[in-house]
């Protein structure tokens, strides 16, 4: 086992790439923290589309309701939809080409622009948020695979475990800080020198695509762009030449069938935490009448535990292997939405559910680094942008699964518990097919082709 003085030493021998590489987590987290997690999910779903008494619909003759936070779990799933159609073409792309950097430079940009259009979207408007939202969304997955596809090639295999748990845990470091900034903008401007009721959530929105753009900065000057993959002609990287490279993937899946059988185990168990994360502060609001002070609180408390938890699950990556330490973790959250279901065994449910808060933090960051750090072991340097495409193509169609099932559940039982429980199935399904997946020949057969 690593001491501490051990972790430090390998810390500093990163290289200034490795760095710079770390720095995007910090940068897109407040994202993921103050738009989906918490604020802009609150808000769209209990006050633009109504909250619980939902928001009435007439289409083609046709009067129904659909309640606040399955209208924001469908937004999720309009980003979804276009990533799965998206995503595959960008990351094929950009290997043949060598244009991951400028892809990310791109992707990034669009995805601030249409975060910062969220700040002036209003009361009803159910439409054009959910659009935005999800436009907004789809930018951020997409960056997310193209920053991805750099992990295998920034560092040693050696060192892919500490690499992706450190970058996840600035990334906790970074949205939780964003998170805090956001609180004291909504509920103490003093702190800032304003006066009260200064700032909304429309400054919210602005701040986070600020945010998001100028800490990606380091990532954007830092990290080299690689040279297209030597197999193939830059100058034919036309729609025909993507498509049959696709199609030229899929006819050799069986050269890489332990990466496609983690795919579909991580198709899964992603969609339990995905899931879970986007509507923690919808449940926590509607289930458990939380404010919006407290929620931000709690996910303040999920992230700065999610920081030490994120090292501490790089480290045991390295020492023991990622499938051991990924079912470890798998099987925490199990227990901890399990809990969740049944708030108020032992205490008050809110105090409860801040304890599972902490229990759910350290395991956060732990699931997707070492989720990530498997799957670039598995993956050859020279196409990782396409192989990672198809990660977050995993990722995504976990996230139709996740809405669709939130959503069904919700509007049939009226239930966020119901909502929450059925996640567990699918934690249990992909911690079932991880089992199987051979982490050694994964590794062997990146390496051959690399050769």
């Amino acid at each position: 086992m690593l001491g501490i003085n051990s972790i430090n030493q390998r810390l500093r021998g990163f290289g200034r790439e490795a760095w710079a590489w770390t720095s995007y987590d910090f940068a897109n987290s407040a994202f993921a923290t103050s738009v989906t997690a918490v604020i802009f999910s609150k808000y769209y779903a209990g006050v633009i589309a109504g909250g619980a008494r939902g928001t009435d619909f007439h289409i083609l003759g046709f009067d129904f309701n659909i309640p606040g936070a399955s209208l924001f779990q469908l937004s999720v799933l309009i980003g979804t939809v276009l990533t799965i159609f998206i995503s595959p073409f960008v990351g094929v792309f950009a290997d043949m080409t060598g244009s991951k950097k400028k892809l990310l430079i791109v992707v990034t940009t669009v995805g601030c622009f249409f975060t910062a259009g969220l700040a002036f979207i209003n009361p009803g408007d159910v439409l054009p948020g959910g659009l935005f939202y999800g436009i907004a969304l789809c930018m951020f997955l997409l960056a997310l695979n193209l920053y991805n596809a750099f992990l295998p090639q920034i560092c040693s295999q050696r060192d892919i475990g500490l690499v992706s748990g450190f970058s996840w845990a600035l990334g906790y470091m970074g949205g939780g800080i964003c998170l805090l900034l956001n609180l004291i903008m909504l509920e103490n401007p003093g702190i800032l020198g304003f006066e009260e009721g200064t700032f909304g959530v429309s400054h919210v929105m602005l701040s986070v695509a600020l945010w998001w753009w100028l800490f990606a900065l380091p990532t954007f000057v830092g990290v080299k762009e690689r040279p297209p993959r030597r197999d193939i002609n830059s100058q034919t990287a036309r729609p025909r030449q993507v498509w049959k490279n696709l199609v030229q993937t899929f006819k050799q899946a069986r050269k890489y069938k332990q990466l496609w059988l983690f795919l579909i185990a991580y198709l899964f168990f992603t969609n339990g935490i995905e899931t879970t994360i986007s509507t923690a502060s919808i449940f926590g609001d509607q289930e458990l009448g939380m404010s919006t002070s407290s929620l931000i609180t709690l996910f303040l408390i999920v992230q700065f535990t999610a920081f030490p938890g994120a090292i501490l699950f790089g480290v045991l990556v390295d020492t023991y292997g990622n499938k051991k330490v990924l079912s470890l973790a798998l099987s925490v959250w199990i227990v901890a939405l399990i809990w969740v279901y049944n708030l108020g065994l032992f205490t008050d449910a809110v105090t409860e559910f801040y304890f599972a808060a902490v229990m759910i933090g350290i395991v956060l960051g732990g699931s997707q680094a070492s989720a990530r750090s498997l799957f670039a072991s598995f993956t050859p340097p020279a196409r990782s942008a396409e192989f990672f495409s198809f990660y977050g193509i995993s990722g995504r169609l976990a996230s139709v699964m996740g809405p669709l099932t939130f959503a069904a559940v919700n509007i049939a039982t009226r239930s966020l518990r119901h909502s929450i429980i059925a996640m567990v199935v699918f934690f249990v399904i992909g911690l079932i097919i991880l089992y199987r997946v051979n982490e050694e020949e994964g590794i062997q057969a990146a390496a051959l082709e690399s050769q």
